[in-house]
């Protein structure tokens, strides 16, 4: 059995020396070394990271590393579905995604090991505990799980921190809605799971690279990914609200001699017209998040495929689990 680790990362030159050293610390104290290997495909970086990646593995500290080279940019969500294409797994051994940007709490994956371990074929989906955030972020996050859970029936909220036991990989691989979410893609296929509640750090260096309106859209395009009973509910809380708003006003103009109630009653209807307005909205720009992002990455991957070889190389019989065929387009070999 093998530990396969796998993270994604664009931009990343001040923080991944920092995380490639907490990383090696931890895997070294946890005994779990000698069996990992680290995939961190490279979202089209601009900066450095490819050249730290590569320097670390002349470290002597070092754990092995396998560079992927995305050819376009996919996206945090899309780079890790991409490379799980890249990536040769057995069913024993075990898959480990998480962010490499400190928010993920490295720390915590000898405890994730050992509930995996208590939990033979099991996914073990980890949910966000507290958070190091600003007081508005921490509102909206919890109106975004109450619309969540309302809306998906789903009582869980993962993150990209994973352990999939390698038999479940190749049913994520033919699922295109992990393009765009990759943790609730998993959670759909309603594959059997345990769940645990780890806190999010603060980002290496303290700020984070995403603002609110980014996680936003990432919450809407997630919202679609339970898309059947996402788009049911919310069309019947608008045609709820909006027949509950007409029997208002025919109630308001039933009432002869009655002005101030009329009036109080025709504000009511506006109240509750403007409740159904805003689930319009929310159903329409989490739909139009989801479509924008589903086509981006189609159209990333056509292009992709476009320059890649028509025959993939075959791998040897020899060849080592939790590596990639030899040759694969963008890989570097350590």
């Amino acid at each position: 059995m093998r530990y396969i680790f796998l993270t994604a990362c664009r931009n990343e030159e001040k923080i991944l020396d920092e995380f490639l050293t907490e990383f090696s610390e931890v895997l070294h104290r946890a005994g779990l070394a000698e069996t990992a290997v680290l995939w961190v495909i490279d979202d089209l970086s601009t900066d450095r990271s490819v050249a730290v990646l590569e320097e670390y593995r002349e470290r002597p500290d070092s754990i092995k590393l396998e560079l992927i080279q995305a050819p376009t940019n996919l996206g945090n969500q899309g780079a890790l579905f991409y490379a799980l294409s890249h990536i040769q797994l057995a069913p024993d051994d075990v898959l480990i995604t998480f962010d490499c940007d400190g928010e993920d709490d490295v720390q915590q994956i000898p405890s994730i090991v050992a509930l995996g371990l208590e939990n033979p074929g099991k996914v073990v989906l980890i949910e966000r505990g507290r958070r190091q955030e600003s007081l508005t972020f921490k509102v909206a996050f919890t109106c975004y799980k109450g619309i969540f859970r309302f809306l998906t029936r789903q009582s869980i909220i993962p993150n990209n921190f994973l352990l999939i036991p390698g038999q479940y990989v190749p049913y994520i691989r033919r699922n295109p809605l992990a393009s765009v979410h990759f943790a609730y893609a998993i959670l759909k296929i309603r594959l059997p799971s345990v769940s645990a509640r780890r806190d999010r750090r603060k980002r290496y260096g303290g700020k984070s690279s995403q603002n609110l309106f980014m996680v936003a859209s990432h919450g809407l395009v997630g919202l679609m990914v339970f898309y059947e009973t996402v788009i049911a509910k919310l069309l019947w809380l608008l045609m709820s609200f909006g027949v509950f708003a007409l029997l208002v006003v025919g109630v308001a103009l039933s009432i002869p001699n009655a002005l101030g109630v009329q009036r109080t009653l025709l504000w009511v209807s506006g109240a509750i017209a403007g409740i159904g307005a805003g689930f319009f909205s929310l159903l329409t720009a989490s739909a139009l998040a989801f479509i924008f992002k589903m086509a981006v990455f189609a159209l990333s991957r056509v292009a992709v495929e476009g320059r890649e070889a028509p025959t993939p190389p075959r791998l040897s019989g020899g060849a080592e689990r939790g590596t990639a065929p030899p040759g694969s387009p963008g890989i570097r070999a350590s």
